[in-house]
């Protein structure tokens, strides 16, 4: 019974990625960073249950691959594409910062703080508040038509949404 409910509290493929991440990390194969690693990663691990995972596996899902890469190519384009059009708007002195209310259709928490980071990650605006799968965001012009949220769920939800499934 004790070893049965140790393993619903114990997650060994975390525990094993944290340990080969720590590793790959320090590169150092002394004795004590070793024991180090394991120590930290056994702990991190235990202490995750119920935020990283439960009984049934996971709490969240990593989006795939070829989904990330096309996510952060995304990012980046709007990155750059924010910073251009933000100089231009500090040259022709139009802003007028506002809040706005971006609700998203995912409700993935790790999809949902992606998107927020991303937000945040462009020039002109940042993400104030998250709760649940709504987003408060901070825009330095007016958004008089609702841009942004259209914006944000194009660019950066529309990735995570495929054939009808929200990732």
């Amino acid at each position: 019974m004790g070893l049965v409910k140790m393993r619903k509290k114990f997650h060994f493929k975390l525990f094993i990625t944290l340990y080969i991440f720590w590793l790959l990390l320090t590169t150092n194969g002394n004795p004590p960073n070793i024991l180090a690693g394991f120590l930290s990663s056994l702990l991190i691990t235990r202490l995750s249950y119920g935020i990283l995972y439960d009984e049934k596996g996971f709490i969240f899902h990593i989006p795939k691959p070829h989904i990330m890469i096309k996510y952060l190519i995304t990012l980046f384009a709007e990155i750059y594409k924010s910073a251009i059009d933000h100089i231009v708007n500090i040259l022709t002195n139009d802003y007028n910062p506002t809040i706005v209310e971006v609700n998203l259709d995912i409700e993935d928490p790790l999809l949902v703080t992606l998107i927020a980071n991303s937000i945040t990650l462009t020039p002109e605006t940042i993400t104030v508040e998250k709760e649940g799968n709504k987003l408060l965001v901070l825009y330095i012009k007016e958004d008089i038509y609702n841009e942004v949220e259209k914006e944000i769920k194009s660019n950066f939800e529309s990735i995570f949404i495929t054939k009808g499934r929200k990732n």
